[in-house]
């Protein structure tokens, strides 16, 4: 996981090299998932195309990332269309409406729930979680899987601490250690979303203990649908050779690219001009990223649209 120390807060900055460039931090995922991989490939295919723009990246986490985004410990962030919304209005679990949120647009990659179960263990997820001995992993604290996870759990009747009360165990981890933990017989699930494919998801295929891509359960997609937006749908046959046979039935949240509302909205514009202008690449620096669509990205977004990229999207053509 990154530092979550607090830092003064750290606006783009010109550099003595070049006066024009201007430095931002794009916080990702943590690393072993899918954001992560996929804020490195986007950083990749962006460098070098606007030379006043220099991108690095940080490890975050959907949830972490927007009250660094808020405290100036970052530029742009990752983060679900879900919790972006209950963050900008103050919804659960944030007390407090971050309010000063702004968005370069939503739907950059659909984000499967996946629930990846050892073969050898003893009942569905909802069973166990509300029978006790539960033995899941998820990915750690601060993360909107880790939040989403919580509420799968409710969803069941239980918390973690009746889960560990019921000698069972919750292990919060990156998605290579919680494989890792899945193979070595230490729990029997996990749960989280991650991009579309996702080289960690892949991974699980290979090792000692035979594991499966889950379907999640019926009445769990609906909850997760009705009361937080999810959209339903499938991971296709064959997207993970050897944890699944057929389409997995699952939900999806929408990645989201968070700023700043005092983001100076020429630099704003001027990375949603090149994210925009890189479209036909983006499949390049994930394949997800292959479904993103600007002709609706500006549209029903979870917080504001900031000014500078409305008018990247004006400018492209895509916003009317």
């Amino acid at each position: 996981m990154a530092d979550r120390t607090h830092h003064p807060a750290a606006r783009p900055r010109h550099t003595g090299a070049a006066p024009d460039l201007m430095e931002l931090t794009w916080l990702g995922g943590n690393p072993g998932d899918g954001w992560y991989e996929m804020t490195e490939g986007l950083i990749r295919l962006l460098d070098g195309r606007d030379p006043a723009l220099r991108l690095s990246l940080a490890a975050g986490g959907g949830r972490e990332n927007l009250a660094r985004i808020r405290d100036g410990e970052g530029h742009v962030g990752m983060s679900t269309d879900v919790v972006v919304a209950a963050a900008y209005n103050g919804g659960p679990p944030f007390g407090t409406p971050m309010s000063t949120l702004r968005v370069l647009g939503t739907g950059w990659s659909p984000l499967p729930y996946n629930l990846l179960r050892a073969a050898d263990a003893a009942a569905g997820p909802g069973e166990v979680i509300a029978g006790g001995g539960a033995r899941f992993g998820a990915p750690p604290e601060d993360t909107t899987d880790e939040l989403m996870f919580r509420n799968v759990v409710g969803h069941y009747g239980a918390t973690y601490d009746a889960i560990r009360a019921r000698g069972g165990r919750v292990l919060l981890d990156g998605y290579d250690a919680l494989v890792r933990a899945l193979h070595a017989g230490e729990i029997d699930y996990v749960f989280g979303a991650t991009t579309l494919p996702a080289p960690s998801i892949a991974a699980a295929a290979g090792g000692v203990r035979t594991l499966e891509l889950a379907p999640l359960p019926a009445d769990l997609v609906d909850h997760l649908a009705r009361r937080y937006g999810c959209s339903r749908g499938v991971i296709p046959a064959g997207t993970y050779p050897g944890l699944h046979t057929g389409d997995v039935a699952t939900c999806f949240a929408e990645t989201v690219l968070v700023v700043a509302a005092d983001l100076a909205p020429g630099t704003a514009y001027a990375l949603t001009r090149l994210l925009l202008g890189a479209r036909d690449h983006l499949p390049a620096a994930h394949p997800s990223l292959a479904l993103f669509n600007p002709a609706t990205a500006w549209r029903n977004v979870p917080a504001p649209l900031h000014p500078g990229a409305a008018r990247a999207y004006r400018e492209a053509g895509f916003m009317t």
